[in-house]
């Protein structure tokens, strides 16, 4: 990834403590879809790309062509979707902050399950939170805005009506709550993007203005410093993304901050994903792209 971003960006200053290069791109963009009321972006690891708007999902290749399109049909009217895994391609979540569901579909857009997001976590703990079961056990539904998939089939969810995060484990248990509310090294005020890999989840804290680094069993590791206008962050095998509406900030898996990218857009970015030789930009009404 260091030789692609080398390839791609002009460097304009590097800062002596932090080692950190800061860039400015802000042209050779291609415009690749259209999306009104866009609210996340992702990428499954064959490299097709999934954008969230407020009432569907759409699935494109990287020429802009939609392969797959999601509105709710299989599961019941979408009410406001907010968040979108791929995982490996084969299962997607959902999020519906409104209806307060996640819904599993498989890549042939088969609806699988809808598991609520419940606000009183200790009622469903023991519980199976799965509607589909005619004896689930429900409760009112909280507000879910990001999700993330784990190595082992975990689900993580962050829940705005209690600003914390919730994990199920691979059979769709709710098992435990990450970061209970406040200011403390594991603790959470405003969270507002979420992300997984191998061993750990990465969430961004708004209010806070860092991205809080816990293990699968809500242990806190660190904390990486960001700013208050973070909108979502992108987790790959070389870093971490941080986005922001006018700049991407990335960090090494250690905790460095190594690069500062200045995004020139008239609108703001709300998420950005590397893929091989090019980057995906998402702002409120467009999906774009920069290749090397």
């Amino acid at each position: 990834m260091k030789g692609i971003l080398a390839s791609l960006f002009v460097l304009l200053m590097m800062s002596v403590q932090t080692a950190e290069a800061q860039d400015t791109l802000q042209t050779g963009f291609k415009v690749i879809a259209q999306v009104p009321e866009a609210r996340s972006l992702a990428m499954d690891p064959e490299g097709l790309i999934y954008v969230v708007s407020t009432s569907e999902l759409l699935q494109l290749d990287h020429q802009g062509t939609v392969t797959a399109r999601l509105d709710g049909t299989n599961a019941g009217t979408f009410r406001e979707l907010s968040d979108v895994d791929p995982g490996n391609g084969l299962i997607w979540v959902i999020a519906d902050a409104e209806a307060g569901n996640l819904f599993r579909f498989s890549k042939e857009l088969l609806h699988l399950e809808t598991i609520q997001v419940p606000i009183n976590t200790e009622s469903e703990f023991e519980h199976s939170p799965r509607l589909d079961l005619l004896d689930a056990f429900t409760t009112a539904s909280g507000q879910p805005i990001a999700v993330a998939t784990g190595a082992g089939g975990e689900l993580f969810a962050i829940d705005a009506s209690s600003q914390r995060v919730l994990k199920w484990d691979a059979s769709r248990h709710l098992e435990r709550v990450i970061g209970a509310f406040g200011t403390g090294a594991g603790q959470l005020v405003e969270p507002v993007s979420l992300a997984a890999d191998a061993s750990s989840i990465y969430v961004a804290d708004r209010a806070l203005g860092v991205v809080k680094v816990y293990d699968y069993f809500g242990g806190h590791l660190r904390s990486l410093n960001a700013g208050s206008d973070l909108n979502s962050l992108t987790v790959t095998e070389d870093g971490v993304w941080m986005i922001f509406p006018r700049s991407i900030w990335i960090y090494s898996h250690q905790g460095i901050r190594s690069r500062q990218i200045v995004i020139k857009f008239d609108a703001p970015l709300i998420a950005a994903v590397p893929f091989q030789d090019s980057i995906f930009f998402l702002t409120p009404n467009q999906l774009l792209q920069a290749e090397i």
